[in-house]
């Protein structure tokens, strides 16, 4: 077993980051997950409009800075001070007191702690060095339908279909360039989640090592329909994309359809002919 920085940790082989783009199906997937009395974390909140939305750290974000700062060339910076090992320690104990706080408080008793932003697919590098221990599913959607729901969404960044397109691109290519850092990797197709969520919950449970009772799957079935960051969209569901515009559609093809094709999205697809 891959060891913590610093040798020691409350978490040690008992992180568990979801991983994959905005509008993935992260925030139903971690909700799932959580539903495991070993499983921990903050979980959803209800907004004041009455949607479930996701509670994130926003770990890797916030100490991003810490990390470039660690791998300046001149002479200023971390590097200047501490080698690597050092660093990843020190920010590994950081990251473990902020997370097992949120554990403890959100989800007294589990023995794990559950961590997602969609913004990890861009944050890999950090990930693999403070916790080269972590285990990691990655969470992948049909970028059409990816793309739609962005569109939906009130995202500062995102003003075109090109913009959506893009996200959906950079994130997943982020995580097929960068994955080979991460000892334990497991991916997950939404559209597979969504015909047999229990099926696929149990596999990542069996993945993880952690108890598959019918108890336990008692307590993830209400969760199969709960409507999380949905934006009013209604239960999971897949393929959203056949309603698109067809300019968006073209547009998307243009971008994003290599990649779709890689993925096998495109297998039996008569739609582009």
């Amino acid at each position: 077993m891959t060891r913590p920085p610093g040798g020691e940790s409350a978490l040690a082989d008992r992180s568990l980051f979801v991983l994959g783009t905005r509008r993935s199906g992260t925030t139903w997937l971690s909700e799932l997950l959580l539903a495991h009395p070993d499983i921990g974390g903050p979980g959803t909140y209800a907004s004041e409009q009455g949607d479930n939305l996701p509670m994130e750290s926003l770990m890797f974000g916030a100490i991003a800075d810490l990390w470039v700062s660690s791998r300046r060339v001149d002479v200023d910076g971390f590097n200047a001070f501490l080698d690597w090992d050092d660093l990843f320690a020190a920010l590994r104990r950081f990251c473990d007191h902020i997370f097992l706080s949120a554990r403890d408080h959100y989800s007294p008793g589990a023995s794990w702690y559950l961590d997602k932003s969609p913004d990890n697919v861009d944050r890999i590098p950090i990930l693999a060095a403070v916790y080269p221990d972590g285990w990691y599913v990655n969470i992948v959607r049909d970028g059409r339908d990816v793309t739609k729901s962005t569109m939906a969404a009130p995202f500062p960044d995102i003003t075109s279909i090109g913009d959506a397109v893009t996200s959906w691109v950079r994130g997943v290519g982020g995580v097929q360039r960068e994955g080979w850092r991460l000892e334990r990797l497991l991916e997950v197709r939404y559209e597979q989640l969504v015909a047999d969520p229990l099926g696929e919950v149990s596999r990542i449970f069996e993945w993880l090592g952690v108890p598959v009772t019918d108890e336990i799957l008692a307590e993830v079935q209400p969760r199969t329909g709960k409507q999380v960051a949905r934006l009013g969209s209604g239960p999971p569901r897949r393929s959203k994309w056949r309603d698109m515009d067809p300019d968006d559609l073209a547009m998307f093809y243009e971008l994003g359809g290599d990649l779709l094709a890689e993925l096998g999205y495109l297998d039996g697809d008569e739609s582009l002919t």
